[in-house]
């Protein structure tokens, strides 16, 4: 029974939860405890695998950040939230797309090695984007990629074919994070060209893929902001400069 298909009841009761702490909890520590058996096999009916799970503001209802995103379980493992949980003792504060943005800025981290990278020569910002070949709006992105970087905006991809793990044009994006020159590679394929097939890069890509999903990506382009937080969509170079320095990170 796949998560998305089977939280319609989920979604509705989470829409209703309020907390009184401001503080969200912390992200796990390496050295944190197991996630407790009782939330792991809960989570398998769901086909959710946890990577890690603390308290949430609500007694009795844990945090819990899995391959899917962050959702909310109970601790006995009998009651599962999907949703997105707000703090209103003040301004009303998401809760669960600030942890998911601490989530993501941790995860561009390690991916960073992984990476194409087209750097402003006068950098102020840094934007990750998961990108596919196959999309208007990321070619429209990369026509203009001298402008984002004249911007100070370096910008670095992660893939995203967005037709899944089957779509057409996977081993192409597997060719470009595998070809000795990948900026030439990506300029070709973005230009239209670049026919060239490879399964060679396969893992690298299949796991950008399931990082975009487990962070709620959808469609692309989709931008990451230093912050962690999600544009999705195109962004011309100006509008995105006035975004970036208005949440600096």
């Amino acid at each position: 029974m796949p998560i998305f298909r089977s939280c319609a009841v989920a979604l509705a009761l989470v829409s209703a939860s309020v907390v009184a702490s401001p503080e969200p909890a912390q992200l796990p520590e390496t050295d944190a405890p197991a996630v407790p058996s009782a939330l792991t096999e809960a989570a398998k009916k769901l086909q959710l695998t946890i990577q890690a799970a603390a308290d949430s503001p609500i007694a009795g209802l844990k945090e819990i950040t899995t391959d899917r995103g962050v959702f909310y379980m109970s601790d006995d493992g009998q009651h599962f939230l999907a949703g997105h949980l707000f703090d209103l003792s003040a301004q009303p504060v998401n809760l669960t797309e600030r942890r998911q943005a601490e989530v993501n800025v941790s995860k561009m981290v390690e991916m960073a090695d992984e990476m194409i990278v087209y750097p402003a020569k006068d950098e102020k910002h840094v934007v990750t984007v998961f990108t596919d070949t196959s999309c208007g709006y990321c070619r429209k992105m990369h026509e203009e990629m001298a402008d984002y970087n004249n911007a100070g905006i370096t910008v670095r991809y992660l893939a995203f074919p967005r037709s899944g793990l089957n779509a057409g044009n996977f081993g192409q994006l597997s060719a470009i994070w595998c070809a000795e020159d990948q900026i030439a590679a990506m300029d070709e394929a973005k230009a239209g060209g670049f026919n060239q097939s490879s399964t060679a890069c396969d893992t690298l890509v299949r796991g950008h893929y399931e990082l975009g999903v487990q962070m709620g990506i959808r469609g692309t382009p989709a931008i990451i902001l230093e912050d962690g937080n999600v544009i999705p969509g195109y962004q011309p170079a100006g509008r995105l400069l006035q975004t970036l320095e208005q949440n600096p990170g």
